[in-house]
């Protein structure tokens, strides 16, 4: 075990645990997401996995609310990022930095999310283990283009540890990929998993391979999660989620400025560039 790597999750878990408290005094629910919840539920110790950062999902109607509770703990905007705050740590530790979510690229519904979709965690509202492995499964393409082994081993925890014999939970997992519409962007890790660490049921292999017009998308979820494409990190959520092709190309005012520095005309028309040139730097 790396102690550093320990001490860093300590702090991250420790740093979230303090900031869910304090939002649930004022009111608002946060949820925590990817390391963070494996964490939490213990199906890693602090140090397996590692963590640069805490993630946390709030409602979108609690992002205000939610900020001025980091505020109020310290927490300052990171510079040249639209989602992520820090705070200093004693010494020389390196500052503690929690990523703040208000959506998941796979769900439409987060409002809908924190009403039905929650169960109580350790220390609070959590994501069901099916939405976590969901999230974990499609998350790494749909926001960097490619499938790790990190997170096909975070896929196989949260398998590996359901009830039971795991039927429930891969019925769950089937029922919620056709909910949410994703199941080519779930997949490859589906087909991975099945292949290696953990017994995928035939019936839900079945009930998740993509049929009809996902075949398209499928193959380039495939492509992205052999090969790390640039392209595909920008194409794949679209492919998913045709809207988001509006918020690439007009982000709202808080990211601009939080990203840029800036929500101004030049700002935005200065935006297609910066994506041009961030799509042939992660070639």
């Amino acid at each position: 075990m790396d102690r550093s790597a320990a001490a860093r999750d300590i702090l991250l878990l420790g740093a979230f645990e303090e900031a869910r408290a304090a939002a649930a005094k004022a009111g608002v629910e946060a949820a925590a997401l990817k390391g963070t919840a494996l964490l939490e539920l213990g199906l890693y110790r602090p140090g397996e996995r590692g963590m640069t950062d805490a993630d946390v999902l709030v409602r979108p109607s609690d992002l205000e609310a939610f900020e001025r509770t980091l505020r109020g703990l310290g927490y300052e905007p990171m510079p040249d990022s639209a989602d992520a705050w820090a705070r200093p740590s004693g010494g020389s530790a390196p500052p503690a930095i929690i990523d703040v979510h208000t959506g998941l690229w796979h769900i439409r519904d987060i409002e809908g999310l924190f009403n039905w979709g929650l169960e109580p965690g350790p220390g609070g509202p959590a994501l069901n283990r099916e939405d976590l492995f969901l999230h974990c499964a499609v998350h790494p393409l749909l926001h960097h283009g490619e499938l790790t082994a990190r997170a096909l081993e975070d896929c196989a925890r949260l398998a590996l540890g359901a009830p039971g014999d795991g039927g429930r939970f891969w019925a769950g997992v089937a029922r919620k990929a056709a909910l949410y519409g994703i199941r080519p962007a779930l997949w490859p890790a589906a087909r991975r998993l099945a292949a290696g660490p953990c017994r995928v049921p035939e019936r839900t292999l079945e009930e998740l391979r993509p049929r009809g017009s996902e075949k398209l998308a499928a193959a380039l979820f495939e492509k992205a999660s052999r090969e790390r494409s640039g392209i595909l990190e920008y194409l794949l959520p679209v492919l998913l989620r045709p809207a988001l092709l509006v918020k690439y190309a007009v982000p709202d005012r808080r990211f601009m400025e939080r990203r840029y520095g800036s929500a101004g005309a030049l700002a935005y028309l200065l935006r297609p560039l910066r994506l041009f040139l961030s799509v042939l730097l992660r070639r």
